[in-house]
């Protein structure tokens, strides 16, 4: 039975709760706020899957379990009362599902020559990069748990990730000019959101400090890597972002929309390398992408819809933190020459409903 509705058990996130002092090093609790606004931007913008999932956010000091309650839907009742007599009641169904935050981070290791000479900004340009590599991380976390949905169909008449080898239309892989392909694969992927009442996406997460979110037009949203371009482009039915009515409607990686589904591609969405059939690499009428010159890449397009997942942080500042040791005399640095530049965060995401995502497998044709 589908579900019907979900609610998170956390309570919302005070500003009170941020820890100060030490925790940001010799940064003041001023100065590292000017920085998180500063990365934050730029981390979020480089959120793919985590943009379109639920966003929790748990109160420091109140521990890393985040509890999550899925209730079902009441059935239709298609049967007339009967005069005097009392129906038989209807009882909630629900389902509890946990996950645990975890603690990601790195640093930058700097000394007092290098702050001393340089001519450039060192700490603007690190905690900058910081800010992507951070935006890289929690968005291939993401993937790595959202392309885990049972919900899949694999390319054409393929049976196993092992057996696919053709591309996303279902077409065998042509160099330079794939065949335009037919829907099957995304008509499997919308029929079954359609059946198990997926309703279409219609607000994503705003690139900015915060939880806020911004409205888009409602669709399902797929989302793949970039190698797939040419395969979808090939594709009969697809729309470059391009010719929209309101080009201003895109979002940042959309490159179009196949049978509807608007398709956004990211690096992170890698494929299992070497997971499918044997591959033909640059040669003839199958011409496949491959590691390893003998069997195909195999990539995920993951088509999403409304609550299909949830990702949550620890309070304060979205969880982004930047810490900042300047070099200075201690224990083992008895000149005061080692310092570093550091963010952390906590983070964890999860699949709330298996029925309202559906993956395609498929390879990608090779360009060379």
């Amino acid at each position: 039975m589908a579900a019907y509705g979900l609610a998170n058990t956390t309570a919302a996130p005070t500003q009170g709760n941020i820890t100060g002092g030490s925790s940001y090093g010799d940064l003041s609790k001023n100065d590292a706020f000017t920085i998180q606004k500063r990365m934050l931007p730029i981390a979020k913008r480089l959120l793919t899957f985590a943009k379109f999932a639920q966003k929790e956010t748990k109160p420091q000091k109140q521990g890393l379990e985040i509890r999550h309650r899925r209730y079902e839907r009441f059935p239709i009742v298609d049967t007339p009362i009967a005069e005097g007599v009392t129906p038989d009641f209807t009882t909630i169904d629900q389902t509890t599902m946990m996950h645990t935050l975890k603690q990601y981070g790195s640093y930058v290791n700097t000394t007092d020559v290098m702050l001393a000479a340089s001519t450039d900004p060192l700490v603007q340009i690190t905690t900058e990069r910081q800010a992507q590599q951070a935006g890289e991380t929690l968005d291939f976390l993401a993937y790595k748990v959202f392309r885990a949905g049972t919900s899949v169909t694999y390319s054409d008449d393929a049976t196993s990730r092992v057996t696919t080898i053709k591309n996303v239309n279902g077409a065998a892989c042509v160099r330079g000019a794939p065949p335009a392909g037919t829907n099957t694969n995304f008509d499997a992927a919308i029929r079954s959101l359609e059946q198990n009442d997926a309703k279409k996406i219609r607000k994503k997460l705003r690139a900015s400090v915060g939880i806020a979110t911004e409205p888009i037009r409602e669709s399902y949203i797929g989302i793949c890597h970039p190698d797939l371009r040419q395969d979808l482009e090939a594709n009969a039915s697809f729309i470059s972002v391009e010719k929209y009515s309101n080009t201003g409607d895109a979002m940042e990686g959309e490159i179009g929309s196949v049978a509807g589904v608007r398709i956004i591609t990211t690096t992170q969405a890698v494929p299992w390398k070497n997971a499918g059939a044997t591959a033909t690499a640059g040669s003839g009428v199958r011409n496949q992408v491959t590691s390893d010159d003998t069997s195909a890449d195999i990539y995920p397009l993951i088509i999403l819809a409304q609550d299909f997942g949830g990702c949550a942080t620890l309070g304060g500042m979205d969880s982004l933190r930047s810490k900042i040791h300047a070099p200075s005399v201690g224990p083992g640095d008895p000149l005061g020459q080692r310092g570093s530049i550091a963010w952390d965060t906590f983070y964890s995401c999860i699949i709330l409903q298996d029925l309202w995502m559906y993956r395609i497998e498929c390879a990608a044709t090779a360009t060379a």
